[in-house]
């Protein structure tokens, strides 16, 4: 399954680096599984700001739409869309909590600060 991950990761917002700092965690699978769903949604917040400026903040979801119809790979997968919607959103959430809980924007929370919060 590692090398899966490694294939993939052109594909991914989440390098090779990432993915090994999260395995090298001692945190168990199921909380690894959560903080690489985390900083995924987390990356693609941050490469959604980057046509949209907001200080840090979570984009409004009607950027994420925009940010989806642009992306090739997405544009043709209305059910994809839907179910990553319920991901950003959920992601959302749990990103705004952690990031008032470290008096920090949302979109300047690192992969460290997700496996921190996980670590207490």
């Amino acid at each position: 399954m590692e090398s899966i991950l490694f294939n993939n990761s052109a594909n991914s917002p989440l390098s090779e680096e990432d993915i090994i700092l999260i395995r090298s965690s001692n945190l168990s699978s199921i909380e690894q599984h959560h903080i690489r769903m985390l900083a995924h949604c987390l990356e693609c917040f941050k490469s959604m700001q980057k046509e949209n400026k907001e200080g840090g903040l979570i984009p409004k979801k009607e950027v994420w739409l925009d940010w989806c119809l642009t992306n090739p790979k997405m544009v043709k997968d209305d059910e994809f869309i839907q179910v990553l919607f319920e991901q950003l959103a959920g992601a959302a959430i749990q990103l705004e909590k952690l990031s008032n809980d470290l008096n920090v924007a949302p979109l300047d929370l690192t992969l460290n600060h997700l496996i921190s919060a996980y670590s207490v």
